[in-house]
């Protein structure tokens, strides 16, 4: 069963991140070396700065990569004084920081805090030159502030030819009856909009989410709470395995998902596969706008269709050691929705995957 709407809550009071876009996103490891590497050679992101230790004390190694717009910070902590060393202990390899670039940092962090945002660091200058600041998020996730400078400007020109563009998206994984919470806080402190709500049931497993975003559309969350009252799935599983709230999975656009998935296969990465059945319905469903049936079997991708356009995605298998956090391939041909039949495929194959891991266990 799935229910899902379109909603339009506008914000209490104007978002002091409302033309906010996403600068970066800092995926705090234990192995920098081997998280570049799969970053590198799978997904095609290059190196703009080798790994060095940070300047905040040395007790850090920091490496930046970039594809497209997609700029990726990758820290590893070298001591158990460092923030970094105690996030890993908790949580594994993940997403600790989602940095958002703005015109004032001084004047953003304010509001934020004003309307209600957890401080977590004052504005000062950052590690790029650049001026910094940090509000809470979500469990142990924070939302850096990033004023660049014109000697730092926040990316190069787009690269021709990326197999990914940008980041649609963020899943973040909450306990029971947090999302509530959570929404309320994005809506009242940040000043984001409820632009969509869905509660999805698979047998006896299931899960609500509500999406959030910011004016601009370049901040986008999908907020995941497991269905009270059922039996423990892939969310609960993640929750445990992570050890509380944390970002599921990053969304990386692409200007052609057939070509992009192509091109990850071949340098290794792999993808959840979809059931020959969803094909065979597919073109009583919908008339594709992109890509052929055949293509999109072939690689496994997702399609579905809002009143806007179509979306066609595909999902990473995780290769985290605790098999939390993975990728979303995305492109998007008019749709903003996020796909109601594509969701519970997702989940159905996530669910495939994790009885197949208990059974070669």
């Amino acid at each position: 069963m799935l229910k899902a709407e379109m909603r339009d809550e506008s914000p209490s009071a104007a978002s002091p991140i409302a033309g906010a876009s996403v600068d970066h996103i800092e995926l705090q490891v234990t192995d920098l070396a081997a998280t570049v590497e799969r970053l590198t050679c799978g997904y095609g992101f290059e190196v703009a700065a080798p790994a060095r230790r940070g300047e905040e004390g040395g007790e850090h190694l920091v490496a930046l990569l970039h594809q497209g717009r997609i700029r990726v910070r990758v820290v590893q902590a070298l001591s158990s004084a460092h923030q970094a060393w105690t996030y890993t202990d908790r949580h594994g390899d993940g997403v600790a920081v989602i940095a958002l670039a703005v015109d004032d940092v001084p004047l953003a962090y304010r509001r934020l805090v004003e309307s209600g945002a957890v401080a977590v660091s004052a504005p000062s200058i950052g590690w790029d030159g650049g001026v910094t600041a940090a509000v809470a998020a979500f469990g142990d996730v924070v939302h850096r502030l990033v004023e660049r400078r014109a000697e730092h400007p926040v990316s190069g020109p787009l690269a021709s030819g990326s197999a990914l563009t940008g980041i649609d998206h963020f899943a973040v994984c909450l306990p029971i009856g947090e999302l509530d919470g959570c929404v309320r806080s994005y809506v009242e402190s940040f000043g984001l909009e409820v632009t969509f709500r869905e509660d999805i049931s698979v047998g006896p497993l299931g899960m609500s989410s509500v999406v959030v975003q910011n004016a601009s559309g370049d901040l986008t969350l999908t907020l995941i709470e497991p269905a009270s009252q059922r039996e423990a799935g892939q969310i609960e599983s993640f929750l445990q395995r992570h050890g509380g709230a944390g970002v599921q999975h990053v969304a990386f656009t692409a200007p052609d998902i057939v070509a992009a998935v192509g091109e990850l296969s071949e340098r290794g990465v792999r993808f959840l596969t979809t059931p020959a059945s969803y094909y065979d319905l597919l073109a009583a469903r919908l008339t594709l706008l992109h890509h052929s049936v055949d293509r999109l079997r072939e690689g496994h991708i997702l399609v579905d269709e809002d009143h806007d356009g179509q979306l066609f995605q595909i999902f990473t298998a995780s290769e985290h050691p605790r098999g939390t956090m993975f990728f979303e391939v995305i492109e998007r041909i008019g749709a903003r929705s996020f796909g109601s039949n594509n969701i519970r495929a997702l989940y159905e194959a996530v669910e495939l995957q994790r009885t197949l891991e208990a059974v070669g266990r």
